[in-house]
Formats: C-alpha cells, sequence, structure tokens
C-alpha cells in the first residue's frame, strides 16, 4: 500500500501545469477537437486544462470537467469565470470511476496524470468509463508519469536508486501508470493509438517531490538513515546553490480510437 494517498494542493497543479505546458498542448492536439464539440477532463483539478479546451470547442460547445474534490473544482469554476468561458465549461462532482454521464455522449476525452494518484487496482475501471461516455470514433487522450524512470544526479547512485524506487512504489499509489498507458489501451481494443514520451527536466531542487517529502518519508518508516538523509539533501542543496542540479522523469501519453 502506498504511503501517500496521492494527494496535492491546488497551487501544485498550478505551478506543475506551467513545467508541462508542451505535454498539456500535445494532449489537446491529439484529442483532434473540432469546434462544436463536446469534451471531457477527467481528474480536472483547479481548471488549469479545462480554460484551454473551451477555446478549441469554441462557443457552440461544451467542455466537461469532472473532479472528486469539491475545493478543487471551486478553483476551476472561478477561473473559468475571470477567464471568459465560463458558458461552455461545466465543472462537475463525481468519479472517474462511475462518470455522471450518458454514454456516447463525448467527443473526445483525456486524463492527465489521473492514473498514478489511483491504485492500480482501478485502472481497468477508469478506462472502461472513458470508452462508455465516448461516442464511437471519439478519441481518448491518456497522459501520466512513469516514477520509475525518475533520476537525479547524485555522488551515492546507490542510495539515489533507492530512493527514486521508493518513491515509485511507497509514495506514488500507481507510480508506474505512465508505462502502463499503452497495454491499457491495446487491452481495450483502441484504435489508431500512439505513443509519445516527454523528458520534464528540473534544474531547481525546491521544483521536485525529491526534497523534503520524499526524505521525511523514507526517514519516517526508517527506509533510510539519518546520516544517509542528511547526506542526500546536502550534496541537493550544494548542486543546487551551484548550479548543478538536474533531475529527469518520464510523462508519457497514449492516444486512441473508440471503435465504430
Amino acid at each position: 500500500m502506498a504511503l501517500d494517498d496521492g494527494h496535492v494542493s491546488a497551487d501544485y497543479l498550478k505551478q506543475a501545469a506551467m513545467r508541462v505546458r508542451d505535454l498539456k498542448d500535445r494532449t489537446y492536439k491529439r484529442m483532434e477537437i473540432n469546434e462544436g464539440d463536446t469534451v471531457l477532463d477527467a481528474g480536472c483539478g483547479p481548471g488549469m486544462d479545462t480554460v484551454p479546451l473551451a477555446q478549441f470547442v469554441g462557443p457552440t460547445g461544451r467542455v466537461i470537467g469532472l473532479d472528486s474534490d469539491a475545493s478543487m473544482l471551486k478553483e476551476a469554476r472561478r477561473h473559468a469565470q475571470q477567464s471568459g468561458v465560463a458558458n461552455r465549461v461545466d465543472h462537475r462532482l463525481g468519479s472517474a470511476l462511475a462518470i455522471p454521464l450518458e454514454d456516447n455522449t463525448i467527443d473526445a476525452c483525456r486524463a492527465e496524470r489521473l492514473l498514478q494518484v489511483l491504485p492500480p487496482s482501478d485502472e481497468h475501471s477508469v478506462i472502461k468509463e472513458l470508452l462508455r461516455v465516448t461516442r464511437p470514433g471519439g478519441r481518448i487522450v491518456l497522459a501520466d508519469t512513469d516514477w520509475g524512470s525518475a533520476s537525479v544526479d547524485c555522488s551515492d547512485t546507490a542510495l539515489e536508486r533507492r530512493l527514486m524506487n521508493f518513491f515509485a512504489l511507497q509514495m506514488r499509489p500507481n507510480g508506474f501508470a505512465g508505462r502502463r498507458l499503452y497495454p491499457l489501451c491495446r487491452e481495450f481494443g483502441l484504435n489508431e493509438i500512439t505513443v509519445e514520451s516527454f523528458a520534464l527536466v528540473h534544474h531547481s531542487f525546491d521544483e521536485t517531490p525529491f526534497g523534503n517529502w520524499l526524505i521525511d518519508t523514507a526517514s519516517k518508516v526508517s527506509f533510510i538513515t539519518e546520516r544517509e538523509a542528511t547526506a542526500w539533501h546536502n550534496e541537493m542543496s550544494e548542486r543546487d546553490a551551484e548550479g548543478r542540479f538536474v533531475a529527469s522523469v518520464n510523462m508519457v501519453v497514449v492516444s486512441g480510437r473508440k471503435p465504430a
């Protein structure tokens, strides 16, 4: 069982959105949205994607943002209102495990970094629901992080490998979600499947989850010693101050078409 429930703040998601802008733009393109379409963003968070999607569907289209966190939806509605697209964006409270929409009503849907915050046992239910609400021939686009590919330049490579594996296996409900997207789409029979990988590179230690969050958690469960925790933090902070810090992780975008 993961040591973390996957929940992050709206501010964290807003900051992360700026760092993965290219990936987000790619998911929009893969959705193949036409003006007047109805599209779904499952796990919409504070609306960092529903507002851009509103520009694609135009004044005659509709964007549905779904999230199980009422506080996230409050932020999303405020964002849509401030952006002048509230009349074409519908932010709804609900779960991707039981999407509150009729069958075959969505022209294109996306889910970004959703599966990594759900247990692997929920993967099939989410994909099944996305397929159910998407019309035949509609596009399904999934994007997620493969935390198993994370790396940090460190003099102690053995410690670095242990910590990266710990993060993927213990601190994410589904740390290998990114690499699971293609097999899932194949399993559910999507057509015209495409797979793309984006390396997210960090040069600031504070922008990564590998600082206090990782070290404090690993120390709390005695996965690392106090000496190892201090050595990691000191080296990463020194590298950061000297402009030598680098960390990376792969993000995967998989898209496909619902069989007609």
